[in-house]
């Protein structure tokens, strides 16, 4: 069904908490006061790799104003396999505990080694240059290659490589080698009349969220906890505080703040519980702001690769075999996105034969985090260069080499999984028929390149309730933390679900006390299967008053229909009652009225609901500087069922412009030591509005049999195909392959000039 057949749905939407958050009315982390409060800062190692000798934090402890001190021996020591609260404790939960506050060693610099709290911010930073703290330092590892080399020095020594065939028996600093594939990549090549094979290497870069981590806890007298949280998921917060710190769950309360930005970047414990430990000394409400380089240098960037693309195809133009070497940098601990990545990438193109090895790989760097479609940007650049380079070695047009080549529905994914509607070929005839690939590009030093990116659903739960106020008006009420105003979308769904105008929902978000079970906003579950929650709520609450209708009017419940805020019991006129009737009722005598509902939503033999995007970039390159200028830069997006056409453009608009950092600008830059060199906005060079282009959004509305409103994520896809589109375009401006991110003036021009050097 398209949005156009719908009151609510498809029709362009404010969004709801618009007003408070301009208005500065909205409370972010920062804004949190408590009485009492007291401020927290921390004390980070000054090296990448170093054993911890000794810790004195006495003169630290004896400043006045100081309130309480922490170290890693004041963290419960969280053992592999021992009872947590909803399972054994994991060797995950055990690196999580080393990432929020170091124990005997460091791994990456910055890394959190003591933490203080006092009556001032200005007296916390002063007791933490009164910490002295003896370290032997080490020899970093920076660089994946040599980390995996036999005789590198073990970041890990109780780390073993995770395989298909089980645990390796000698440590390394390889954590995981993920293989997926089909059929027999050295015949398939053999039939193949063109071969390319290409390398390529991507930087860690940042979220870029705007909104510094600040986090405020509170540990009363009685054990019990409270934490205003900056989370992306307040039961995941919940769940991770009680794993880290030894706390029952239900002695554990997470209220959620307003989120100034995410992309994965806070989905990981860090601040709050620091704050915890020290309000644990205190008993006071301690929070702890992180200033812009903290965050660059120690909250989880998303993570660097290198790679190895060979493709073969026939002269026909058909694909016959792809094999991949993936090196995932995952920084100090174990956890780099690989099947995120492999599983969604490689699904684009069909091929029978396939082979990939990803390699998630340690090394003395910030620990990397989920960011927007995790791990999916890099090795995308690296799979549509190769295949616009093959494409060119066929002569082939790149669309049309693609449109004969993407997956179709029921072919595999890499795991074997089915993708059972995935619309890449309806996608790459919108784009074949559209203005920004037919209209000629004029002018030297131009080009236009194309790019693809397909995403799946990975599943979770989710339940919410709707409440009905006497005055008809209905409240509805989700733990699901709101990221890109999905409050708005989903008061929208309900009002659709109840028949109702929008401006007659108010959709809030509790506390784990107060709301249901969700889990975290990330990975485009959200809207996807909260929907479904709330059309289970919504069903439940007008199945609930058709009862209290059926029962006054004496007749049997099938026969009541409910449309247009009025129940109805056919070709009886004088039997209709006002859901405003009931609403007021329900108030005064029938008991209060309400709905809840849930969802849960995994993957089996078929992907959920796949949504396929193209984007394509016209640049225009300056051989002299090397300086890129995107000229015009349109997205095109399966996204199933636009909810509110406004949020899913600036979805769209969002992910692309990411990308478009992540392709031109943005990159860590670590000195010999690994200490983070570019840890400022001024120095880590993110988007602005000057640099970024009107991007064009083409929404194309395919339904999904695998939702009831036939929706398809929005968030996480528009992040994959930029840097691939904008490094085919260059290449067609200036004729140089790029096989680095960031593509800044520097590596275009150095490339342009190795090329007019061989020539």
């Amino acid at each position: 069904m398209s949005s156009r057949e719908y009151k609510v749905i498809g029709i362009g939407t404010p969004k709801l908490d618009g007003v408070d958050k301009v208005t500065g009315r909205a409370v972010f982390g920062a804004d949190v006061k408590l009485p009492r409060m007291v401020f927290g800062k921390v004390l980070r190692s000054p090296h990448a790799h170093a054993n911890i000798w000794s810790i004195n934090t006495d003169e630290a402890a004896a400043l006045p104003g100081v309130r309480a001190v922490v170290t890693g021996a004041d963290f419960p020591e969280r053992v592999p396999g021992e009872p947590g609260p909803i399972g054994p404790i994991s060797e995950a939960n055990r690196y999580h505990g080393q990432e929020v506050i170091a124990r005997g060693e460091v791994h990456f610099h910055g890394q959190p080694v003591a933490a203080v709290a006092a009556v001032s911010a200005e007296i916390a930073e002063e007791a933490l240059d009164l910490i002295t703290v003896e370290y032997e330092v080490l020899q970093p590892i920076l660089d994946v290659e040599r980390a995996m080399e036999p005789d590198a020095q073990l970041l890990h020594p109780e780390l073993h490589t995770k395989s298909e065939s089980g645990a390796h028996e000698r440590p390394s600093n390889v954590a995981e080698h993920l293989r997926m594939g089909r059929g027999d990549v050295d015949d398939g090549f053999e039939t193949a009349d063109v071969v390319v094979e290409e390398s390529f290497v991507t930087q860690a870069v940042h979220q870029g969220y705007i909104e510094p981590d600040a986090e405020t806890a509170l540990v009363h007298p009685d054990g019990r906890v409270e934490v205003w949280a900056n989370t992306q998921s307040i039961f995941n917060w919940r769940t991770g505080l009680a794993t880290l710190l030894d706390i029952p769950l239900n002695d554990l309360t997470v209220y959620p703040t307003e989120i100034g930005g995410g992309f994965g970047g806070k989905e990981t414990i860090r601040v709050s519980a620091l704050c915890i430990a020290l309000s644990r000394k205190c008993l006071l409400p301690v929070q702890i702001r992180l200033g812009r380089a903290e965050v660059l240098r120690a909250t989880g960037p998303g993570n660097a690769t290198r790679s190895t693309i060979k493709i073969g195809a026939r002269t026909g133009g058909e694909i016959v075999s792809i094999q991949a070497r993936m090196v995932f940098d995952a920084g100090a601990y174990p956890g780099a996105p690989l099947s995120s990545a492999v599983r969604r990438v490689f699904s684009v193109y069909r091929t029978p034969n396939l082979l990939v090895d990803a390699f998630d790989v340690v090394t003395n760097k910030p620990h990397v985090a989920a960011y927007r479609a995790p791990g999916a940007t890099p090795t995308a650049f690296a799979v549509e260069s190769v295949i616009d380079q093959l494409a060119d070695k066929l002569g082939v047009d790149p669309l049309e080499f693609r449109l004969r080549n993407v997956s179709r529905p029921n072919d595999p994914m890499p795991d074997g999984v089915l993708l059972p509607d995935c619309n890449l070929v309806e996608v790459l005839e919108r784009v074949k028929a559209h203005p920004s690939w037919t209209t000629p590009l004029d002018g030297t030093n131009r080009g236009r390149g194309v790019a693809l990116g397909m995403w799946s659903m990975p599943g979770g739960t989710m339940s919410c309730h709707v409440i009905l106020n006497g005055d008809g008006t209905v409240n509805l009420v989700t733990g699901a933390v709101d990221l890109s105003a999905s409050r708005t979308s989903l008061a929208m769904i309900a009002a659709e679900a109840l028949d109702l105008p929008v401006d007659r929902v108010r959709a809030s978000i509790g506390g784990t006390d107060t709301a249901s079970h969700a889990d975290g906003s990330s990975g485009d579950k959200i809207t996807y299967i909260m929907s479904v929650a709330v059309n289970r709520a919504c069903a439940d609450l007008i199945g609930s008053l058709t009862d209290r209708a059926a029962a006054g009017f004496d007749v049997d419940p099938a026969d009541v229909s409910y449309d247009e805020g009025w129940f109805n019991v056919e070709e009886v006129p004088e039997m209709r009652v006002s859901l405003a009737d009931l609403a007021r009722r329900s108030i005064q005598r029938d008991g209060p009225a309400m709905g809840i509902g849930s969802a849960g939503e995994w993957p089996g033999e078929e992907a959920i609901a796949p949504n396929a995007t193209a984007h394509v970039a016209d640049v225009e390159v300056d051989p002299e500087t090397g300086k890129v200028q995107i000229l015009a830069y349109t997205a095109f997006q399966d996204v199933g069922l636009a909810i509110n056409p406004a949020q899913v453009e600036g979805q769209m608009q969002g992910g692309a412009t990411q990308g478009m950092g992540w392709a031109l600008s943005e990159a860590y830059q670590f000195d010999d030591h690994g200490a983070l060199l570019n840890a400022s906005l001024l120095d880590y060079r993110l988007r602005t509005a000057l640099d970024v282009p009107s991007i064009g959004t083409e929404i194309v509305e395919l339904p999904s049999r695998d939702h009831p409103l036939g929706l398809r994520a929005a968030g996480q896809v528009p992040i994959v195909p930029p840097a691939g589109a904008i490094a085919n375009a260059i290449h067609r401006a200036v004729g140089v392959r790029m096989r680095e991110l960031p593509m800044n003036p520097e590596a275009i021009h150095r490339t342009i000039k190795a090329g007019a050097d061989e020539s």
